[in-house]
């Protein structure tokens, strides 16, 4: 994996490795896709170990706090018609705007407050990160989460669009993570937009570029125009989930380790301990999977739909690109 965002560490390493257990956090994990051209091997990705700036480095900040502000922008078409959608942003304590951040774009749950979502700036540190969550539609109780033509994909592409021209972001890193419907929302955005754009003009389309994925307690609706190419991503679904059903996460895991030129699926694809502060124990990494597409799954016995929102283990997991 890259270094830091923020640093724009060495590009990885294009050589293979062989696999092995994690004892601090670190994706450790073979190089599957080393025969093929781009990025991993994948053809047609360029390198996404490296630092792209945003267009928006260098710009003055839209805000001079910590706290959360709201911006509004308008969608392309959507099969609602285009719409002005808001999205609420979380900027670093002393923000640098020629320090090319990492971005985490966060959904909530049905019903939550916008802003309701997992405090990644409460672990990043002196790193830094900028925490965007997007809102649902005004009237509604759950995000667009189970349509093939979800209102959310333009929306996540807009936002995606405005906030490269203002904020200083590696756009190389930028991830998702949400629960409940923010999960299934994760899981749709991350598969459509994964490491690399998709053609457009119409949605999916534009610019936007997911790196990782970090869905707790959702799933994959079968009808998602998912793209075919690597989406890495850390799990955590707990298996009493009264809500949102254990398979939804693992119907996903198992399209994450084909797409990424994985071995197997669920149940009998070689896995190794993953150890991630707060865990306990409850995360495994795929160890065929290429190091660059890392799949992990945190799948803890107890814990119901609300339990275990591992978000510092999902920031080391981040900081690992």
């Amino acid at each position: 994996m890259a270094g830091s965002g923020g640093g724009g560490g060495p590009p990885v390493d294009a050589g293979g490795s062989e696999p092995s257990a994690s004892t601090d956090g670190t994706v450790a994990t073979t190089d599957a896709h080393s025969d093929g051209n781009g990025f991993g091997g994948v053809a047609g990705l360029e390198d996404l170990s490296t630092v792209k700036k945003s267009p928006g480095c260098g710009m003055a900040a839209p805000q001079t706090d910590t706290a959360w502000h709201p911006y509004n922008v308008t969608t392309p078409m959507t099969r609602m018609g285009s719409l002005m959608r808001t999205y609420h942003l979380k900027l670093p304590a002393n923000y640098d705007n020629n320090k090319p951040y990492r971005l985490i774009f966060q959904g909530t749950n049905c019903g939550g407050c916008p802003t309701c979502v997992m405090p990644f700036d409460t672990v990043a540190g002196a790193e830094g990160v900028i925490q965007v969550a997007l809102e649902r539609k005004s009237g509604t109780n759950c995000f667009d989460d189970q349509s093939a033509m979800s209102i959310d994909y333009p929306f996540a592409e807009a936002a995606d669009a405005e906030l490269r021209q203002k904020l200083c972001i590696d756009e190389h890193r930028v991830f998702i993570n949400g629960h409940s419907s923010g999960s299934w929302l994760t899981e749709e955005v991350g598969c459509i937009y994964a490491s690399a754009p998709q053609a457009g003009p119409a949605p999916p389309g534009g610019p936007l570029v997911i790196r990782a994925v970090a869905p707790h307690s959702g799933g994959l609706p079968a009808n998602t125009p998912c793209s075919n190419r690597p989406m890495p991503g850390m799990w955590t679904h707990n298996h009493d989930d009264p809500l949102n059903t254990f398979m939804g996460s693992v119907n996903a895991v198992n399209r994450a380790l084909k797409v990424n030129g994985c071995m197997g699926s669920y149940g009998n694809s070689p896995t190794a301990p993953f150890a991630a502060p707060g865990t306990n124990n409850t995360c495994h990494i795929y160890t065929s999977c290429p190091k660059e597409f890392p799949v992990i799954f945190c799948d803890p016995a107890t814990g119901g739909h609300e339990g275990n929102k591992f978000y510092e283990a999902n920031w080391q997991f981040f900081m690992s690109f």
